[in-house]
């Protein structure tokens, strides 16, 4: 299989919208009253969902993975990530944890709603590590599994190097949202 499809292989494999941090803070360096402080992620949730990609990476370190935030952001603004329900940020084990809830084009496509949860580590009051997944439904997964059948072009083509380096996450989200509809049509039609 083409290296394009790496992404949809990971997608496929429950690891939906998951990154891994580039650089992660050594616990040593990190202080105790850094996690106390959860001003920061809750303004880096209002940042992200307010697609303000400037202030965004004002709350991150130089070191912070921000390539893959950054084009997560721009997916989330294509595909209309509207925020249904959003939780205060915890503290748990050393890293703040913000869990919102969203209505998308994928899921008012394909009947459902999904859970982004954010988990951050801050070091002196900037995010110095942050991973995100989602909670999309298996339905998601079986969207992939065809798009790579019936328009591999998509990952071949916006989709390319999704959440790792690709420069059209817009094109990519709003290529898969209209697979999604001829998905789900195809469903219907099948009577799935």
């Amino acid at each position: 299989m083409p290296s394009e499809n790496n992404i949809a292989k990971i997608l496929m494999s429950g690891l939906i919208l998951t990154m891994t941090p580039l650089s992660v803070a050594a616990e040593d360096n990190v202080r105790s009253n850094d996690y106390g402080n959860d001003n920061i992620a809750e303004d880096f949730i209002s940042a992200f969902y307010s697609w303000d990609a400037t202030k965004l990476k004002n709350l991150m370190t130089e070191n912070a993975d921000t390539v893959a935030i950054l084009y997560y952001q721009r997916w989330a603004e294509a595909a209309n990530y509207e925020v249904k329900t959003r939780r205060p940020c915890t503290l748990e084990a050393k890293e703040i944890v913000c869990a919102i809830t969203v209505i998308d084009d994928f899921g008012s496509t394909m009947d459902y709603e999904a859970t982004d949860t954010f988990r951050m580590v801050l070091t002196e009051n900037k995010i110095s590590a942050v991973t995100f997944s989602g909670d999309d439904p298996p339905i998601f997964q079986e969207l992939f599994r065809w798009i790579m059948q019936k328009h591999p072009n998509i990952l071949a083509g916006h989709c390319l190097n999704m959440f790792a380096g690709g420069d059209t996450p817009g094109d990519c989200a709003r290529a898969v949202a209209s697979a999604a509809r001829e998905f789900m049509d195809e469903r219907r039609k099948a009577g799935s």
